[in-house]
Formats: C-alpha cells, structure tokens, sequence
C-alpha cells in the first residue's frame, strides 16, 4: 500500500462525518496538511455518503449536493482548478445520489440518472470521447445510469442491465475483446447486470442470475478461471 492511499472516512448516525489517516493533500479535510492518527470531524451533519481515492475524497449531502477535497493535480476534485484543498468544497448543489472515485478520477451519478465525470484521462476513462483531463464535471452518458466502478477504467451499468466499460485497456479490462483503449462508453453486456467492480486491471459483474462474470488480467489466477487473461466477459461461478 502507498501512503497517499492510508485515509479512512466514517459517516455516524448523526450525519457527522470523520476522516483520519495520512494527510499529505488535504484529503482528511481539516484545513491541515497534517496525518491524523485519531478521528477528526470534518462535517457536523447532514452527510449521506462518502468515497475515497487515491489522496481524495468526496461526500455527498442529505441536500443531494457533493463536496469533495485533497489531491487535485489532475482536476480530480471537479472545481475548475488544479489546486488541492484542504476542506470540503461544494462541486454540485444538488441532485447527486452517488459518487465514486478512481486514481486520478471521479464519477458521479445524478438523480435523473446522467453520469457525469472529472479528473485525467490519459487512457479515455473519462468517457468524454477525448484523452484531455477535465477540472471540472463533464456529462457522460445522459440518462439512465444506476452506477459506476472506477479504477483506471470506468465501467457504468444502466437501468435496463446493461454494463458500459471505458479507458485503459491493455489486458482486456473493459472486455469488449480487445486489448486497445476506449475514450467512450462501450457496450460490454446488453442486460442482466446488477454489480459490477473493478481491479487495477481486471473486472468481474454479477448478473441477475447470480453468476459471477470476470475478464482481463488474470496474473496470481485472480480471475478464477485458470487462464493468462480474458479479453470479453468469462463465467467464473
């Protein structure tokens, strides 16, 4: 484990929100670029989520709006700069029912089902159709999205059970079958898809089924089925 990845967040029964751990961007969000061995109250009230990154963090309000701080060298906050902050700073007012973040990026999912995203996106995994990082939130897919997984590619499933994978691909992650980089959503299963969740470089979805679908590098055998790597989507159990 790298230090810029030592921070812990907890959200209380009060709506409180707490972060401790290593401190060197602002990720903890107490105004100090100083590591906390203890918890530290960064949000009296009012918090219904939060997500961690490699040195950020976000949380999502009772209001629906999304505040995030720490690293942001990539734009990965989503507030116009490249600046990091060391306190909570408002990105959207409202709307937000989640948000996740990768390395170096963010997605949230709004109320009316849009994706949108922010950060780099030196292999596309931004899904804007372009490789040029954006510092502040741009919007993905319009409509229909229920979530996201991030790693260094990006992968949404849709109210209809599809699952959409974009970004790096060079050991088959995204699972359309190939081993090449999509800056764009790209449709990897049409229906049936209820999770999905994402390693450095591989994938795995459960289906409606129960099933257990896995692809892309599969070095220590972490897909489970006993291959070098998987380009497109393989039944594990």
């Amino acid at each position: 484990m790298k230090k810029e990845d030592s921070h812990t967040c907890a959200i209380k029964e009060d709506g409180s929100l707490w972060c401790w751990g290593y401190n060197g961007s602002g990720q903890i969000g107490d105004g100090t670029y100083a590591d906390k061995t203890t918890p530290v109250q960064i949000m009296p009230s009012g918090v219904s989520a939060v997500a961690l990154g490699h040195s950020h963090t976000c949380a999502i309000k009772q209001d629906g709006s999304l505040w995030c701080w720490g690293r942001n060298s990539y734009g990965q906050l989503g507030d116009g700069t490249n600046t990091d902050k060391n306190t909570p700073v408002q990105i959207m007012s409202s709307g937000v029912s989640a948000v996740t973040l990768g390395t170096y990026h963010t997605c949230a999912v709004k109320q009316d089902g849009s994706l949108w995203c922010w950060g780099a996106n030196y292999y596309g995994q931004l899904g804007d159709g372009t490789n040029t990082g954006k510092n502040a939130p741009v919007p993905i897919i319009p409509s229909g999205v229920v979530s996201v997984a991030l790693g260094d590619h990006t992968c949404a499933i849709k109210q209809d059970g599809s699952l959409w994978c974009w970004g790096r691909n060079d050991s088959g992650q995204l699972g359309d079958g190939t081993n090449t980089d999509k800056n764009a959503p790209v449709q990897i299963m049409s229906s049936g898809v209820v999770a999905v969740s994402l390693g450095g470089a591989h994938t795995c979805a459960v289906k409606q089924d129960g099933s257990l679908w896995c692809w892309g590098n599969n070095y220590s055998g972490l897909l489970g089925d006993g291959s070098a790597w998987r380009e497109s989507p393989t039944y594990i159990m």
